[in-house]
């Protein structure tokens, strides 16, 4: 799993320490985990099909567009 430093948003594996790398803070009580299942961006998320297909048709539908407008344009 992977762990966020609170104080300066750092992210981390857990086999690297208990340490933050980037501050050296040692906080125990405030470090969060990293839940994959929350959501995310670029992908991250877990609903990440859906949003690539969202993605490749908005792509789709921009090139039909470009095209169409060079034909008719």
């Amino acid at each position: 799993m992977f762990k966020i430093c609170p104080n300066c948003d750092f992210e981390w594996h857990s086999k690297d320490g208990s340490l933050c790398p980037a501050c050296n803070d040692s906080t125990q009580n405030d470090e969060v985990e990293f839940d994959p299942n929350k959501g995310g961006a670029f992908g991250t998320s877990r609903n990440y099909k859906q949003l690539n297909n969202f993605y490749a048709g908005v792509g789709i539908v921009a090139l039909v567009l470009i095209i169409y407008s060079f034909i008719l344009g």
